[in-house]
């Protein structure tokens, strides 16, 4: 599967704040800037700190890279910004190969609790449609908080 890139803004009447904005993207490593550099700007434009943009940015890049290391072949990584009026929601989709949730004992996984105020991870059972486990990865990080 090609580059694949797809951005949408779900409402852009109603600004920034809670307008969801999405981006489709292979299951690659190549593809992580993208990610990266949107979330990055979107935070930017949303007042957060340059420490939690740099935060949000370490999250965003640990989480794409958690669900790359598992990701069926020719598969994409669905991810999901909402910037609220005082935190920020990510949520990255994609298909694993195989049944699991990343480790939640991994250094990785540390970061990621370290970095955001909550995460969480769901895989569902194996889908044939899509040949894999849809996973997820979901994350919140709330704005000003010391």
């Amino acid at each position: 599967m090609g580059s694949l890139h797809r951005v949408i803004n779900i409402s852009a009447e109603q600004g920034l704040y809670s307008t969801p904005v999405e981006i489709r993207v292979a299951a690659s490593v190549t593809q992580l800037p993208i990610v990266r550099g949107l979330a990055e700007t979107l935070v930017l434009l949303s007042d957060f700190t340059l420490d939690e943009v740099a935060d949000i940015r370490l999250a965003v890049d640990e989480v794409c890279s958690t669900l790359i290391a598992v990701a069926g072949p020719d598969t994409s990584l669905n991810c999901r910004f909402t910037v609220g009026e005082t935190e920020l929601l990510v949520r990255v989709s994609g298909i694993a190969g195989k049944a699991g949730l990343p480790d939640q004992r991994s250094f990785g996984w540390h970061v990621l609790r370290t970095l955001t105020d909550e995460v969480q991870a769901t895989q569902d059972s194996f889908d044939s449609t899509v040949s894999g486990y849809p996973t997820t990865v979901e994350f919140r990080r709330v704005r000003g908080k010391a």
